[in-house]
């Protein structure tokens, strides 16, 4: 994984998806956004990434979580519709 590519980071505390800023001493990520799940089962992005903190932040440093792995294509897509409005076509629909 490389600068610029959009990865879940599993902590004790949640799930998150962001772009990799930098991952020297810290894992940094720009546009974070935490992972959340609805009423009826249906995954979304909340508006911050913690309750007291601010809404939408710029980046996120990390120095504990369990793991990065890269995104699956529809979280991937959905985190560029929520960080920048752009509604990215599905690869499945054939047009």
């Amino acid at each position: 994984m490389k600068k610029g590519d959009i990865v879940t980071v599993m902590t004790i505390s949640g799930e998150f998806v962001g772009k990799i800023q930098s991952d020297d001493n810290l894992l940094v990520l720009d546009d974070p956004r935490l992972v959340v799940q609805g009423p009826e089962g249906q995954m979304g992005f909340a508006r911050g990434i913690c309750q007291t903190g601010v809404e939408n932040p710029t980046e996120i440093a990390f120095n504990d979580f369990m793991f990065i792995t890269p995104c699956n294509e529809e979280v991937e897509n959905a985190y560029r519709q929520a960080t920048s409005g752009l509604v990215v076509p599905d690869s499945k629909i054939k047009t």
